[in-house]
């Protein structure tokens, strides 16, 4: 850890400690408005279910949905939870990123292997920086240094860094890019400033134009700093219902309602890991195996399972991918099963994806 990290470090728990502001929030509600139609589990299903709903709320879950293709099997709202409650996804934003790239790259307006410094001129004349691509920032092995302390001022207010797209541009890269692998949030605010330049206008006007809009999807809030750029990395408020549209989306592969939005052939691109770390796509993690040497790049979350198998669930299919975020939110896509499950939470610690995947389908523990 270098002198800057350590002092990001120190300045986070500083703020922690002293929890003298208040997070943002955002609370309109967003009813549920039958995009799904309803099905019947089989009774089997039914069972298992329920109890991955237990699991889920007694590890301080708030939602759990359970569709087949389009058609909503099971809801479940615990702990005061209600349907209509918008909640923080965090990093499941991740996710959006990614695909709001992609819509990009099918309408031409950019492509994954391009230069980003071509597009960033602040980025010249570095030599690692001028090597990253758009493929780097969205499978992590950018480079970029983590800026934990950005990520802490953007979930409250008021806010300090007044424009943390310029902060992060300012952050070494301290390897070459493709070279190694590293989850953090340096990778995506870069790549707001990107789109920013090269689709001249607001990032979240792209995506909801091109692809959120046509699935109906309502967002609550989306936090942005002070600047107005927003949180690509972690700035999603939406309810679990409104998730599970974007899940149905990718478990259709780019199809709604018949039109396709999205080339199959560009998300598939999505599900692919690099060979430094197999388990992340393009802002998706997926249900592979991760080298021994290369588990300590895991998040914590996923650093057990790893040791015995796909890191999401070993021994289950190896076509599931996630969009994950912080406190257990979860979108599941399995492909194989026809399944999206999305899960939202309050606490990281007591959850196991692995747990729930296996009640949800009712495979037996290992």
């Amino acid at each position: 850890m270098n002198s800057t990290q350590r002092m990001s470090s120190l300045l986070l728990i500083a703020l922690v400690a002293c929890g003298c502001r208040s997070k943002a929030s955002f609370d309109q509600p967003l009813p549920p408005d039958g995009a799904f139609p309803r099905e019947d589990p089989s009774p089997a299903e039914a069972a298992r279910f329920a109890a991955a709903a237990r699991y889920s709320a007694g590890a301080e879950g708030l939602s759990l949905l359970v569709l087949r293709k389009n058609r909503l099997l099971f809801e479940d709202y615990s702990n005061g939870n209600r349907p209509e409650t918008p909640h923080h996804i965090f990093s499941g934003t991740k996710s959006f990123a990614g695909v709001m790239v992609l819509a990009a790259l099918a309408d031409g307006l950019l492509t994954l292997d391009e230069l980003v410094a071509d597009t960033l001129p602040e980025m010249r004349g570095d030599a690692f920086k001028e090597q990253i691509t758009v493929r780097h920032l969205l499978d992590f092995t950018s480079g970029w240094e983590r800026a934990y302390r950005l990520t802490w001022d953007a979930i409250h207010v008021p806010q300090r860094v007044e424009d943390k797209y310029a902060t992060t541009l300012e952050l070494e890269v301290e390897w070459p890019p493709g070279s190694r692998y590293r989850y953090g949030n340096s990778h995506l605010m870069v790549l707001g400033r990107f789109l920013q330049k090269k689709l001249g206008r607001d990032p979240l006007e792209f995506l909801k134009e091109r692809i959120t809009d046509r699935l109906g999807i309502r967002f609550a809030g989306w936090l942005r700093d002070p600047a107005g750029n927003p949180m690509l990395p972690f700035g999603a408020w939406l309810t679990a219902y409104e998730w599970a549209k974007f899940g149905v989306f990718l478990l259709q592969q780019g199809v709604w309602e018949g039109e396709a939005l999205l080339p199959p052939e560009f998300l598939a691109g999505c599900f692919q890991g690099s060979e430094a770390m197999p388990a992340y796509g393009l802002t998706f993690w997926l249900n592979q195996n991760v080298p021994k040497s290369l588990r300590p790049g895991l998040i914590p979350q996923l650093r057990g399972p790893a040791k015995r198998g796909r890191v999401l669930l070993p021994g289950g299919p190896p076509d599931l991918f996630v969009a994950a975020g912080h406190n257990g939110n979860r979108c599941y896509v399995i492909p194989s099963h026809d399944l999206v499950i999305v899960r939202l939470g309050t606490r990281e610690r007591g959850f196991s994806d692995e747990r729930l995947l296996r009640l949800v389908l009712g495979m037996k523990d290992h």
